[in-house]
C-alpha cells in the first residue's frame, strides 16, 4: 500500500510511504492518543483533502522495516482528524477541540476499536 497525505487544512506537511499490508484493512472509530500527557480513547476519523470533509479511517497491520509487525492507523489523502470520546460536535478544521495528523503507526497490540466492532 502506498500512503499518500498532502498538506490542507488538517495537516501541514505532506507525507508518503510504501507499507507492505498483512491484513485487510478495517474501519476505525477510536483509538488511544496521548492528550495532555497520558493516554486517553479518542474518536478517529480520515479527512479528504479534496472534498476538506470527514471521510472513513482505517487501519491495518503492516510490516514497519526493523520493527517487525506494527498498526497502521491512515485516513484519507488530508490524514486523520482526531477529538476526544465524549465529543459530540460535527468532524470540522474549525474547532479548536480537534487535531490532525497525517497517520498513525502503533504497536500491533495496540487498543482499538472498530466500526464493525460497535
Amino acid at each position: 500500500m502506498f500512503l499518500e497525505v498532502e498538506p490542507c487544512g488538517n495537516v501541514d506537511r505532506p507525507f508518503s510511504m510504501l507499507y507492505r499490508e498483512m491484513d485487510a484493512p478495517r474501519e476505525v472509530y477510536a483509538i488511544k492518543y496521548p492528550v495532555q500527557g497520558s493516554d486517553q480513547p479518542v474518536q478517529v476519523t480520515g479527512w479528504d483533502a479534496e472534498t476538506n470533509a470527514p471521510c472513513p479511517a482505517y487501519a491495518c497491520r503492516v510490516e514497519e522495516s526493523g520493527d517487525g509487525v506494527a498498526l497502521l492507523i491512515y485516513g484519507g489523502t488530508g490524514g486523520l482528524r482526531l477529538k476526544e470520546l465524549e465529543d459530540e460536535s460535527d468532524w470540522s478544521l474549525t474547532t479548536a477541540h480537534q487535531w490532525g495528523e497525517t497517520h498513525l503507526v502503533y504497536p500491533k497490540n495496540a487498543f482499538i476499536v472498530y466500526k464493525d466492532e460497535l
